[in-house]
């Protein structure tokens, strides 16, 4: 199915599809971040779990020592593999976050040249009044002297405050 070309709604549709594209990539970071909480806080309650075990289960010093090593190296073990699941993820949400910022970009300008070809095509004409309004609008405050620009006087109340003030009582 062909669908018409509507150059304004293409280029809403293009900033809203950027807009959810980003929205998504973050989703994705975020339930990779809640994974590895998720990994930290097992790693943390098995690390309790292990320590209160060789204490519970010790005899002497050395028991309690050895114990304590094993869960100390599943420890630092768990935490490398966290770390290395966080780099992964960050490099994957680097790479996600530049395809969608390019697809973005892509769409966007996609839906720019339509809106030019409309508007070379008359589509924009109430656009193209509105400016020619305000470029008028802009020219006749240009057109005002700086002083009076800035009290808000045009050139009329200029042209009558520029007359010589008591001229008919020169004595």
């Amino acid at each position: 199915m062909v669908t018409a070309s509507n150059p304004p709604f293409d280029a809403c549709r293009a900033n809203a599809c950027a807009a959810l594209q980003m929205m998504s990539a973050s989703q994705q970071w975020n339930e990779h971040w809640l994974a590895l909480q998720q990994h930290r806080f097992e790693r943390d309650r098995d690390a309790l779990r292990g320590t209160f075990e060789a204490l519970r289960d010790a005899k002497d010093w050395n028991d309690f020592a050895a114990g304590s090593q094993a869960v100390w190296r599943d420890y630092l073990s768990t935490s490398a593999t966290i770390w290395q699941e966080g780099v992964a993820a960050a490099m994957q949400g680097a790479g996600a976050w530049s395809d969608t910022a390019r697809e973005a970009m892509q769409q966007w300008q996609d839906s720019v040249s339509g809106l030019q070809q409309g508007a070379a095509g008359g589509a924009a004409l109430p656009m193209r009044e509105w400016m020619a309004a305000f470029e008028r609008a802009v020219s006749a405050a240009s057109a005002m002297h700086p002083a009076d620009a800035a009290a808000g006087k045009g050139a009329a109340t200029r042209a009558r405050d520029s007359r010589p003030r008591g001229a008919h009582h020169v004595g």
